[in-house]
């Protein structure tokens, strides 16, 4: 059953691709052109965030039936450059109660220092204040894009737009360790590199995005198969 679960859902993939092709085409042109908005806890104002078991961050209602399960780092810049398509997936698709948003903090190698030091802000952005994970993850890739590079000034840049204590971010990021935990079990999942995503359905363990014989391992997934992949179980 499980097997004739997934041809269908890869035929529906298939099927489906081609048709949102340019209707995907247009709509990132008009996102990507569209001002963010004033507050960053705006985007995330009526959806539940939540820690997994294993410090894991959780984005969405505990009835989706699918989860987007993104391997980043902050100082990536091809994760800088997809986190549109996450801010696009999660307003479309997580705020709708459609789908699960699970980010893990996997450390790239692109920055040695800024890498861990910005997966620590966010970890620590949340120890202040839960729902605070995924408006830093925002704001960290919205400071990634627009100054190339991260400096001493990312935490208090931080602070500011999330009202934090600075003081009290600064020394939990001392000691914020989650993105070994997120680490291992990427490598356990087979990642190497970032952004790389996933999908989980269901409780199910996460499994590499494939669709018509091409295995999505590694890099940005293309929007019109994320949009299919979540279309095809609701």
């Amino acid at each position: 059953m499980e097997a004739i679960k997934q041809r269908r859902i890869q035929i529906i993939l298939i099927a489906g691709i081609a048709v949102l092709a340019a209707v995907i085409v247009i709509g990132s042109q008009i996102l990507t052109n569209s001002p963010s908005s004033g507050s960053p806890f705006a985007r995330y104002a009526n959806i539940p965030q939540e820690r997994l078991p294993d410090g894991g961050f959780l984005l969405g209602s505990a009835d989706a039936p699918v989860t987007l399960v993104e391997f980043a780092d902050f100082a990536c810049p091809h994760c800088q450059e997809y986190a549109p398509e996450i801010e696009r997936f999660v307003d479309e698709f997580v705020a709708s109660g459609k789908a699960k948003l699970e980010y893990r903090l996997f450390i790239s190698g692109a920055d040695p220092t800024y890498g861990p030091y910005t997966a620590r802000l966010a970890e620590c952005a949340a120890e202040q204040n839960p729902d605070s994970f995924f408006p830093a993850h925002d704001v960290l890739f919205q400071i990634g894009r627009a100054q190339g590079r991260f400096n001493d000034q990312t935490a208090r840049t931080l602070a500011d737009r999330l009202d934090l204590n600075y003081s009290a971010l600064l020394n939990c990021a001392d000691k914020a360790d989650q993105f070994q935990a997120d680490g291992n079990l990427g490598v356990s999942l087979g990642v190497q590199s970032t952004p790389t995503l996933m999908i989980r359905f269901g409780d199910a363990k996460p499994q590499f995005i494939q669709v018509g014989g091409q295995t999505y391992d590694r890099g940005g997934v293309p929007y019109g198969i994320l949009k299919a992949i979540v279309d095809s179980v609701q």
